[in-house]
């Protein structure tokens, strides 16, 4: 029962990371929204949502009062790693290229907090590896960085290198982070660590020439990023943590395209590839591998 519910929250997480994309590139390209200020908007957004219901009751102020100081130390570099530094780099991306390459930073993501868990565990676990391997191979083929015709990542794009970043710094955010969640609750380690990085993104902003979102579907859009790709994906990410392996959350990321694409043909009337269903079989023979051991 308590894996069923991990990956019921996962699932809910990666929906909702997912949609980043989405959102990510209309207010960048379309919009004109500068990275800076999404970034800063999302964790203003869902991390004030997330202190007002905390402080509507005396356990929860006890909660959010409840870190020490050590754990304040550790949240404060937390957070702009998984925050601030990390949603600029998607944002960035997101502006200059494609939304299946954006995409890479779901498919990057389980490789680098696997590389991440293995250093700070200093232990390599083969079976996990080839479940990793097995899901990266499935989610460039759904989201079509690979195909019949070869590959069509932009290798030399500073986009790409956005992604890739992106992805290293949640892998940190994930393994480093572990402990305080499960210590403080995935409520209250959310909380503080979205609105630490909205305070460390708000202290750049009067300095520089960012564009702010001004028409009403751009706020719109940024209301959307706040609450279904911050507020419910993070705290969702995070209290997984409790019920999931690392290594298992991660794989879980490998779901995104999945998702993606079966929107794309619920909603959009897409088609779907025959190399796209076998990046699906690989994604579920992942899933099977690395399901296949305790969680803990």
């Amino acid at each position: 029962m308590r894996i069923l519910l991990g990956f019921f929250l996962a699932a809910l997480s990666i929906t909702g990371f997912a949609a980043t994309f989405v959102f990510g590139g209309a207010l960048t390209k379309e919009c004109g929204v500068s990275p800076e200020v999404l970034s800063f908007l999302r964790f203003a957004i869902a991390g004030g949502a997330m202190l007002a219901a905390g402080a509507a009751t005396a356990k929860g102020r006890a909660r959010l009062a409840s870190p020490t100081r050590g754990d304040w130390l550790e949240m404060a570099w937390l957070a702009p790693v998984g925050t601030c530094i990390m949603a600029w780099c998607v944002f960035k991306g997101c502006a200059r290229v494609s939304t299946a390459n954006a995409s890479m930073a779901d498919a990057l993501t389980p490789l680098m907090i696997y590389l991440v868990d293995a250093l700070v565990r200093r232990r390599v676990d083969v079976k996990g590896l080839c479940g990793l391997a097995s899901g990266f191979i499935g989610a460039v083929l759904v989201i079509q960085i690979v195909d019949g015709n070869g590959l069509k990542l932009n290798a030399y794009s500073m986009g790409d290198v956005y992604i890739l970043l992106s992805a290293a710094t949640w892998g940190v955010y994930t393994v480093f982070g572990k402990r305080l969640n499960r210590k403080l609750g995935s409520s209250v380690f959310t909380t503080w660590t979205m609105l630490l990085g909205a305070g460390m993104i708000g202290l750049v902003l009067p300095f520089g020439d960012f564009a702010w979102p001004s028409a009403p579907k751009s706020w719109a859009l940024v209301g959307g990023l706040g609450l279904i790709s911050t507020l419910m994906s993070f705290w969702t990410w995070n209290a997984a943590q409790k019920y999931l392996r690392t290594s298992t959350l991660a794989m879980t990321a490998y779901f995104t395209p999945v998702i993606a694409m079966a929107m794309g043909i619920a909603f959009l009337g897409e088609g779907v590839t025959w190399l796209q269903w076998l990046g699906t079989a690989f994604i579920v023979g992942s899933a099977a591998i690395e399901t296949r051991g305790r969680d803990g």
